[in-house]
């Protein structure tokens, strides 16, 4: 028997092939030129506000609960988010690639919590001090307000003139306290203020104050808005029972015009009809009817949609593709006559015309009419050389420049969309515009890099710190990867029933609540926006995916093969596979 300690050992070093180096000699890196590129992207949610607001990293901080960091994101783009979380038309939530995995995000719902939630001051942006210019905004509403706020963010010397007593324009003026509390407006307006902006209330201007104004600072903005009412085409025996929507809305619970009417009748079917329809509910006796009539078909009136289901739940009737043509009483309104009508585009101008259809006319009963049909800038109080006498609106060109230097207009005096975003929207690019002009840069060049895909807006902060976002790429559905998602209901903000809401002004919409904000804004799928998930680092089979800090990964393309698993896991489509040299 052979014994342990008598056999021979062998130096396996002298028959085994050895290497004392690291694999990192080895550059599989090599094999492929397809190599992973991280690069942040637009969101559709994003290009489709008018605000710009960056909506997955804002979505992100409510997340984690940081509600203050979530309304300094805000601020950089938007001035007034307690009220665009309230009142605008969210296409953001239209655009949202969670509808086709369940449905939307409700976004306009968390920026309002956020505004209501999150404590945040908007800094001077120190880094972007330049030449500084002194600007006169003519008018206070969104779009003066907005413009005012991003100049002095630029650190320029801004007064707001308004011919009101308070400021606000259609804020405090034109949207009733239903859907618009007017401690709400109050508490964004004194926040733009706080920068430093000069307020001169009461103070009407025309052209000869223009001229005036002109002289003592270097740029004009004016943002007055559009308070004119569109006229009707209708005969009347009498005008003392019928107002326009914007005077209703201003004046209507100082008058008492309500008071007595059983039968009120309102000619229109966009928002401010709407919003005339559900005061008139609240200023009237309950038993008293209130109707809308407009030129479109039920079902495809302009307003809002929730707008119009909330008024129809507070026993608002409507009655579609009806204008009127008389109204009919000799000492009071009794009736109005309307015509049966179609609604038709032309396809040269691209506006909308109506057709009368013969033989169906309609009467109604009504002791008040109110019509709301539209509204346009009073434009007396501008030069001629700037306005367009067949819109009846400035000219401005994509920068917001009139064709008189040094002045600058948007809001509802410009041909655009006449909505708050909008109109925060021409303040922010006019002030952006203004603030390049006095500091040497090409306006045009800028702005278009800083354009947020094929949509409306642009992102200010990208200017003044840019994190190398593609605003050109817009991520869609089908580049997600949503397997690490399950399908989640909606949160929806509590709601006053209507019963409850009928004789009051309420806010009717009370918001969400913190858990279920928290809850919600976890069902974004920050489309084109790194969460800092990790999947990428912790999946990559050669650790090449190396992290650099904050939202920032880097990838070592010596050793990454470009297997693409990292890109293929990505929630986000933050990284992409690209073809190396």
């Amino acid at each position: 028997m052979i014994r342990k300690e008598n056999i021979k050992l062998v130096d396996h070093e002298t028959i085994i092939p050895l290497s004392r180096l690291s694999t990192e000699i080895f550059k599989t890196g090599q094999w492929s030129p397809r190599k992973p590129l991280y690069r942040e992207k637009l969101s559709p949610c994003r290009e489709a506000c008018p605000v710009g607001n960056d909506i997955p990293g804002i979505l992100s901080c409510v997340a984690k609960g940081d509600f203050d960091g979530a309304l300094a994101l805000i601020l950089h783009e938007n001035p007034l988010p307690g009220i665009c979380g309230r009142v605008c038309y969210h296409p953001c939530q239209v655009n949202c690639n969670r509808i086709q995995f369940d449905k939307a995000v409700e976004i306009r719902s968390l920026e309002r919590f956020i505004a209501d939630y999150g404590q945040a001051t908007p800094q001077v942006w120190t880094n972007q001090k330049g030449n500084q210019v002194k600007v006169a905004v003519i008018g206070s509403g969104p779009a003066g307000l907005s413009a005012a706020y991003f100049l002095a963010l630029f650190g320029h010397k801004v007064a707001i003139f308004e011919a009101r007593p308070e400021p606000g324009g259609v804020l405090r003026y034109g949207i009733p306290e239903y859907r618009l509390p007017r401690e709400i407006v109050k508490r964004e307006i004194d926040r733009i203020l706080g920068l430093g902006i000069d307020l001169v209330a009461g103070e009407r201007v025309d052209t000869k104050k223009l001229t005036d104004i002109k002289r003592k600072y270097d740029y004009v903005f004016l943002g007055t808005g559009a308070w004119v009412p569109q006229r009707i085409e209708a005969s009347f025996e009498h005008r003392d029972t019928i107002i326009y929507g914007l005077d209703f809305l201003s004046h209507g619970d100082k008058t008492g015009m309500c008071e007595g009417k059983k039968n009120v009748v309102v000619v229109g079917g966009g928002d401010v009809a709407v919003d005339v329809a559900r005061t008139a509910r609240r200023l009237c006796d309950p038993d008293a009817g209130i109707t809308m009539v407009a030129p479109e078909k039920e079902g495809e009136f302009p307003a809002i949609q929730e707008g119009l289901v909330e008024a129809e739940q507070e026993g608002i009737h409507m009655i579609g593709e009806y204008q009127p043509i008389e109204f009919i009483g000799k000492e009071h309104l009794k009736q109005i006559k309307f015509i049966k009508t179609k609604v038709e585009k032309d396809q040269a101008t691209r506006r909308y015309r109506l057709s009368p259809v013969k033989g169906k006319d309609r009467f109604l009963d009504a002791d008040l009419a109110i019509i709301a049909i539209g509204q346009i800038p009073d434009t007396s109080v501008f030069f001629e050389s700037i306005v367009d006498k067949d819109s009846s609106r400035v000219f401005v060109d994509e920068l917001g420049s009139t064709p008189l230097f040094g002045f600058y207009a948007g809001g509802d005096v410009i041909r655009q969309r006449p909505a708050v975003a909008y109109a925060i929207l021409s303040g922010k690019r006019a002030a952006l515009s203004i603030h390049l002009e006095v500091n040497g840069y090409e306006p045009n060049r800028v702005m278009t890099s800083l354009k947020l895909g094929k949509g409306p807006s642009l992102s200010i902060s990208a200017f003044v710190d840019n994190r190398g976002v593609d605003f050109g790429k817009v991520v869609g559905f089908s580049e997600l990867n949503t397997l690490p998602y399950r399908k989640v209901e909606q949160h929806h903000g509590i709601t006053l029933p209507p019963e409850a809401r009928k004789t009051n002004f309420r806010e009717v919409n009370r918001g969400l609540e913190k858990d279920a904000a928290i809850d919600e804004a976890g069902r974004c799928f920050y489309c084109g926006t790194c969460i800092e998930c990790d999947l990428c680092f912790l999946l990559c089979p050669d650790i090449s995916i190396i992290k650099e800090g904050q939202r920032l990964y880097s990838v070592n393309k010596d050793y990454c093969k470009g297997c693409s698993i990292c890109a293929i896991t990505c929630p986000r489509h933050v990284i992409e596979m690209e073809d190396g040299q």
